[in-house]
């Protein structure tokens, strides 16, 4: 019997070599490439089997045969020259469908008509696009690849089976329905395109008037053809009438021989497509998105209509600011198919820690939640009679993970499209040794969030495992807080008289999380100008003071404690020299009562890490975010200038006339602060200059400078500045810090990352091309690793509230646990030079703490009390109100099945 084990034996790495002898593992084509050939036959062996369909399976082998399930059991034998595939210790899936990408396309939108369905994606598949294989690598195995939403009535979209590099007839599925893109909103109107145009529809009564006036003319047309089908019997002679191509597929739309797959966002257009769809009497096999859909779930339900939507993404756009993470739920509980997408233009995604967040946000149990990226989005698509479930018959697409797929600290090892490997982890990183796992999901709560303890001035939190991070893990420990403030921590100690008991027992404590950079209540509705304060005119200015424009209104300030954030650096952006940042606790009724520590540093953006990163961009095809659509595709080649991207020495101190022309404008800046400094020290009465007084603090190295930077080679440049002018850094970004550790650790220079984990849109891309697919997941391990001081960042402001989940996939690529829980508490306050105030459970420090039932940073945990200066929050949002609000129109049996 031949037994495959290079799924857990690393094949030999391709790596590029190095002066300073080190290595950078490389990821090229042949890298891709799987070594495993199955043709379609193969026995994966001893799983714990996810059914989907009909429950989970212990320790049981998958035989496929022809590509097909052919067996589900127990010590099933097969012939010698079947491959097989050891599944012990890892989980078994079905492959993840998802209802909504733009992957594999050589274009996306055809923009120039409000109804342009004559065109195809079929046209312009490229099954070598790079980014197929990256949806692969997730563990997505089909799914459907659409024209965008740039008008009313795009094009023919394909339902289609991610089989990277082959040819494109074989990624057709057959027997799969044809599929229209509609559009509807703000893409279609383009109100928010920042330009003018003349193209009807201006408004959504506009789009509409589309849908009908086409329709009607369609139905027009197939009369046209009916009464010529009908007239030829008796005259064969007569003259069919012309054929229109636009209106042949709006035709068929009317025959049910195409579906509708609707872009959408707000309920009132959801309800008016719905509404034609009836009247006209066409099929909408999901609305796409839907973000406002849990508004009309009764309507959906009773059309039998299903819904495709983001776990969690709101506030992007107008359109987006009703969005709730409990929309999932509240549509299933209602009887609609419901299924998560990503919008997916490239990257790995995170879709299975998305479609997870639905049993933290409504008690979705674990089978429902794995639904939502399998057989749902398949029946959505007309293709559930062949995948979407793990079931005798069905076609093999199933993955294998290394822990269970809704655990965040779960990796794709090997994804098979009817049964022939597409993607094999190849450990390029050497990290699987060291990342943590787990296969069996914790328990999730099933029971509402408790009302916060009354108010008091002392409150004492017994019986739970108290995490200092300072120290070890207390069980059945104690924190007590007097004031605002921590007075003790430990084991046994008794609550002072007239002290408010929180029983904490079964939970844990925490010092509360810390978002090391964010627009918190400075932006929040991106699109909108008047609610945008993060950034100001001109290249310096320094004496910007991000505190003051904190609006304490904001709705991304409670929706992001939800998750056990209590305190976050508001940054403002911008320019060169963009201002202040500032620290803030998330509760309070002003800015003052805000403010942790303002100013806490300079925001500086360095020359040369302005800019997008590669494969990244301004302007989403789709609408939905300012970024565009990637088409990569081919082989990948090695950059020449790779040996300069990496070093480990120290650098030299050279003449500021050697400066690049690039920094010298910068330099200049910093040189007129240094002058202005020693001015006004040797003459204190002499005149004030706001900008200039700004900077002494940072020119005179008492302060931090937050510089940010990009590539490695930024990193160099920002560390040689550092050093010229004596600067007290933190670098902020930094997507290549990995490759500088040893340069940033030998001057004690901390970095703040974005972590990867986004599921949407251009989702976690390598910072070049040649780089292994991993690379933004074990960019945070590597710097544990090499001793970096390090911490997270949401860098925005909707995308805080996900920023925990986010932080536990580094843990599936190198990041220890606890170097995680470390990294958003305690080493962020480090890093930020708060620790004096917050990041641990220390006496003396401010009373900042959650408790958490379950592990919180899982989306099957959950976050039960929240403390902010010693104060109980209580857990509510614009989230839970709009929850409550729209739960009202549902069944009392419904609404019992959305935990609160």
């Amino acid at each position: 019997m031949k037994t495959n084990q290079m799924g857990w034996i690393a094949a030999a790495l391709a790596v590029v070599t190095l002066g300073n002898a080190q290595t950078v593992p490389c990821e090229t084509e042949s890298d891709r490439k799987p070594t495993l050939v199955t043709h379609g036959n193969v026995l994966i062996r001893n799983a714990r089997v996810l059914t989907v369909s009909h429950g989970t399976l212990e320790n049981t082998d998958v035989l496929v045969k022809n590509g097909k399930i052919a067996q589900i059991g127990r010590g099933i034998k097969v012939a010698a020259n079947v491959a097989v595939v050891d599944g012990t210790g890892k989980v078994l899936a079905p492959g993840f469908v998802d209802a909504h990408v733009h992957r594999a396309a050589d274009s996306t939108n055809e923009g120039s008509d409000s109804i342009t369905d004559e065109v195809r994606i079929l046209d312009v598949l490229n099954p070598k696009a790079r980014n197929l294989w990256q949806a692969v690598a997730s563990g997505e195995t089909s799914g459907l690849i659409l024209h965008g939403s740039a008008n009313a009535i795009g094009g023919e979209s394909l339902v289609a089976k991610f089989k990277y590099n082959r040819p494109s007839e074989e990624l057709l599925v057959p027997g799969a329905p044809r599929m229209c893109k509609f559009a509807l909103g703000e893409n279609v109107t383009r109100s928010n395109s920042g330009g003018n145009t003349t193209r009807f529809p201006r408004s959504r009564m506009g789009v509409e008037a589309v849908y009908r006036r086409a329709f009607t003319e369609a139905r027009a047309y197939i009369a046209e053809w009916d009464a010529y089908d009908k007239a030829k019997v008796s005259n064969p002679k007569t003259l069919p009438p012309r054929k229109d191509l636009r209106q042949e597929t709006l035709a068929d739309i009317l025959r049910h021989k195409v579906w509708v797959q609707c872009h959408s966002y707000r309920a009132d257009e959801i309800l008016m497509l719905l509404r034609l769809s009836q009247e006209f009497n066409f099929k909408i096999g999901a609305f796409q998105h839907a973000l406002e859909a849990y508004k009309v779930a009764p309507e959906l339900a009773a059309a039998g209509i299903g819904v495709s939507t983001f776990a969690d993404d709101w506030s992007f756009k107008l359109e987006g600011y009703d969005a709730i993470p409990y929309n999932a739920t509240m549509l299933t509980r209602a009887g609609v198919v419901t299924s998560i997408n990503t919008d997916g233009t490239g990257g790995t995604t995170a879709i299975n820690v998305d479609a997870a967040k639905s049993m933290r946000f409504g008690g979705m149990n674990e089978t429902d939640a794995l639904k939502l990226v399998t057989i749902n989005p398949a029946k959505e698509l007309g293709i559930d009679s062949k995948v979407g479930s793990i079931d005798v018959g069905k076609d093999a697409d199933v993955v294998l993970w290394s822990g269970h797929p809704l655990s965040v600290y779960a990796k794709v090892a090997m994804t098979f499209i009817e049964g022939e490997v597409y993607f094999q982890r190849r450990d390029a990183w050497g990290i699987d040794s060291r990342s943590y796992t787990r296969n069996v999901l914790e328990p999730a709560s099933n029971h509402p969030t408790p009302e916060p303890p009354r108010s008091a001035s002392t409150y004492a939190i017994v019986g739970g495992t108290v995490y200092p991070v300072s120290g070890a893990p207390i069980t059945n420990g104690t924190v007590i807080m007097k004031d605002g403030k921590i007075v003790a921590v430990g084991k046994g100690l008794k609550a002072p008289k007239g002290a408010v008991v929180v029983n904490a027992k079964g939970m844990g404590v925490y010092p509360g999380f810390i978002d090391g950079g964010s627009t918190i209540g400075l932006s929040e509705v991106p699109t909108i100008g008047e609610s945008v304060d993060e950034r100001e005119l001109g290249e310096y200015q320094p004496d910007m003071l991000a505190l003051t424009a904190l609006q304490s209104e904001s709705a991304h300030i409670n929706v992001t404690r939800m998750t056990g954030i209590t305190s976050a650096v508001i940054r403002p952006g911008g320019g060169v020299v963009s201002g202040r940042a500032g620290m803030i606790n998330l509760d309070g009724f002003t800015w003052e009562q805000h403010r942790l520590k303002s100013p806490l540093a300079l925001t500086v953006n360095f020359p040369g890490s302005v800019g997008p990163a590669p494969f990244e961009s301004a302007l989403d095809e789709d609408g939905v975010d300012k970024r565009r659509y990637e088409d990569m595709g081919g082989p990948l080649m090695l950059r020449h200038e790779l040996p300069n991207e990496w070093s480990d020495e120290k650098l030299p101190d050279p003449p500021k006339k050697d400066l690049p022309s690039e920094l010298r404008p910068i330099a200049d800046f910093f040189d007129k602060a240094i002058k202005y400094d020693k001015d006004r020290t040797a003459s204190p009465s002499m005149k004030i200059d706001p900008k200039m007084e700004a900077m002494r603090p940072y020119v005179q190295g008492r302060e931090t400078v937050f510089l940010s930077t990009r590539t490695a080679s930024s990193i160099r440049s920002a560390v040689d500045f550092a050093q010229r002018y004596h600067l007290k850094v933190t670098l902020v970004g930094a997507t290549e810090a990995w490759k500088e550790a040893k340069l940033l650790n030998a001057n004690h220079i901390p970095v703040i990352i974005e972590p990867a984990g986004k599921s949407t849109l251009q989702a976690n891309t390598p910072s070049q091309d040649w780089l292994p697919y991993d690379t933004p997941y074990v960019v945070a391990g590597l710097l544990e690793k090499a001793g970096v001081k390090f911490c997270f960042q949401s860098n925005d402001n909707a995308q805080s509230f996900g920023l925990p989940f986010c932080v536990g996939e580094s843990c599936a690529f190198g990041l220890s646990r606890e170097g995680a829980i470390r990294a958003l508490t305690l080493g962020a306050a480090e890093v930020l030079g708060v620790s004096d105030k917050v990041g641990s459970l220390q006496v003396g420090k401010v009373g900042n703490l959650i408790i958490a039932e379950g592990d919180p940073l899982e989306p099957c945990g959950a976050i039960r009390y929240e403390f902010i200066n010693g104060k109980p929050m209580r857990l509510e949002s614009k989230f839970t109100r709009l929850r409550d609000e729209y739960l009202a129109r549902l069944t009392p049996a419904q609404q019992a099945q959305v935990r609160k």
